[in-house]
């Protein structure tokens, strides 16, 4: 399982997963309906991502969101927060 805290963790799984599966961002575009430039701009991190862009994302990279409560050892001191 990986975790991801903020926009440059959630892109860099989608990213890992994507070249896992061997595609590139037109292919996983292709298969999500969204916009290659959409692809490319979640990968890199951009806060503004609707949610359903990265559900279809996940469910296209057959990976699911499972929401946690947060660990006590990440605080904004830590780097966490917005």
């Amino acid at each position: 399982m990986q975790l991801a805290r903020d926009s440059k963790q959630i892109g860099n799984i989608i990213r890992r997963a994507r070249k896992k599966q061997h595609l590139n961002q037109t292919q996983l575009a292709e298969k999500t309906g969204l916009r290659q430039a959409t692809v490319s701009q979640v990968e890199n991190g951009q806060p503004s991502a609707r949610i359903g862009t990265l559900l279809a994302l996940f469910a296209a990279l057959d990976l699911e969101l499972l929401v946690a409560p947060r660990s006590k050892e990440w605080t904004i001191e830590a780097g966490g927060g917005f």
